[in-house]
């Protein structure tokens, strides 16, 4: 797992204004809250939370705030960006304690899509249906992805949510129904275009056709009818 750290400093003043002159100064206002204590009100470098937030792994890590000589624990809750500008607005982060457990939300890796039959021999299609998915865990079991292997499927087949391979000590969160379990994660669908079969059927009638059409041209011209009196 990749240990993310974060350093941050206290934030003094409050409001808008003191938002903005922090972010005027190339900082962005953070507030951190859970874990049984207050609020707390943060300040964190722009272009390197801008960097952090790139990564994939990150929306889904246990972060390490470091605040002077103070570390927490913690995970990303909200980000909020500017309408149409590369700049980060506000972060919110919640603490978490490696024996808590916690519910987030884990992309999705998807792996031997190239050599699934129904793509790789029949030429199907895979979906992705999902690209993420909720779990609940310990902090310390939180996992960056999880992994689905679609390498087995065939045209016309399916992972669902419920047959997904989840690590050890982690679950689909509470907030899915049983129903949801049927729900499909990735599938193999037809292509829209014709079969494989039949653009074969297809060459195949048509290479007949040739030697037919070859054939008849190789054959003596029948003589003209009638005689010279």
């Amino acid at each position: 797992m990749a240990n993310f750290i974060v350093e941050a400093e206290v934030r003094t003043g409050s409001g808008t204004s003191a938002s903005r002159r922090a972010r005027r100064e190339g900082k962005v206002p953070v507030v951190v809250y859970g874990g049984g204590e207050d609020e707390q009100y943060l300040l964190v470098d722009h272009n390197k939370i801008m960097h952090q937030l790139d990564v994939e792994a990150f929306h889904s890590a246990l972060v390490q705030l470091h605040v002077g000589d103070d570390l927490q624990r913690a995970v990303l809750r909200d980000v909020q960006m500017h309408p149409y500008k590369a700049q980060v607005l506000h972060l919110d982060f919640q603490r978490v304690s490696r024996k808590d457990t916690i519910t987030m939300t884990v992309p999705l890796h998807f792996k031997g899509e190239d050599v699934a039959p129904g793509v790789k021999t029949d030429n199907g299609i895979m979906t992705h249906n999902m690209v993420s998915v909720d779990v609940s865990c310990l902090g310390s079991d939180l996992p960056e992805y999880i992994e689905v292997d679609v390498s087995e499927l065939a045209l016309g087949d399916s992972v669902h949510l419920g047959s997904l391979s989840l690590p050890e000590g982690v679950e689909l969160a509470p907030s899915y129904q049983e129903s949801d379990l049927e729900l499909a994660v990735a599938s193999v669908l037809a292509p829209k275009g014709p079969s494989a079969a039949a653009l074969a059927e297809e060459a195949e009638a048509e290479e007949a056709a040739a030697a037919a059409a070859a054939e008849a041209g190789d054959a003596p011209a029948a003589e003209e009818g009638g005689s010279d009196e």
